[in-house]
């Protein structure tokens, strides 16, 4: 695999305001994707030939006051496979192409975007971040998963949003020193039901692919003490 690079960027920074944006652009020769075969514990490799990747990138944070502060970020890519890809030969030895030109990648979200806050309120530093990631495809084909001749899953998997939250709240008030410290964190907060990774393939097979659920509702707490 090899690859031609090109990016650009801007930014812009005041007082209250630091925002900047990109572009890029990435040419494979010989993409090689891959994905793990939880079956055999194995990593399988496929070449895509060359597949054309580009894409912009924005983020702005904006502090208004010392204690409040503003995130949004984005990004949104585009991916194109540009040809038909070998897949063996039939039984008199002609080759099998599969309809891979003008396809999407698979396994990569097309967007994201999300913001932030963190408030600091006394002795308590607060912020919560939410997400939205889109859909990705399970194949190269971008065809839905069919078997049996039913189709069981969609041509891809569903966007979802994540929200999580921290705070921490600083012990000095109880006699401690400034670096004694209780952190809460709570991730997907609202319980989200979602597939967080699954082994991607250049198209479907006689089995599902396999997936992971992304993590569920988890809260943490931690004390940390300086002496």
């Amino acid at each position: 695999e090899t690859t031609d690079n090109i990016d650009a960027g801007l930014r812009y920074t005041s007082g209250k305001i630091q925002a900047q944006g990109s572009v890029w652009y990435t040419r494979y020769s010989n993409r090689l994707a891959s994905a793990y075969d939880i079956e055999t514990d194995t990593r399988q490799y496929r070449n895509l030939g060359r597949v054309d990747k580009y894409g912009i990138d924005g983020s702005i944070s904006y502090q208004p006051i010392p204690q409040l502060a503003l995130y949004a970020f984005g990004s949104y890519m585009w991916s194109d496979i540009k040809d038909d890809v070998l897949n063996g030969v039939d039984g008199d030895g002609n080759p099998i192409y599969l309809p891979t030109a003008g396809k999407r990648e698979s396994g990569a979200p097309a967007y994201n975007y999300g913001a932030s806050a963190r408030a600091l309120l006394g002795p308590v530093d607060f912020g919560v971040t939410a997400k939205r990631t889109g859909g990705r495809y399970l194949y190269d084909t971008n065809l839905p998963l069919v078997l049996g001749g039913n189709q069981v899953y969609g041509a891809k998997t569903n966007a979802y949003w994540l929200v999580n939250l921290d705070a921490r709240v600083n012990l000095e008030f109880l006699g401690l020193n400034d670096k004694t410290f209780f952190q809460l964190n709570v991730y997907n907060l609202f319980d989200t039901l979602y597939v967080g990774s699954f082994n991607t393939n250049i198209s479907q097979s006689n089995s599902a692919p396999n997936a992971q659920i992304g993590a569920p509702r988890t809260v943490s707490g931690t004390i940390s003490v300086q002496f």
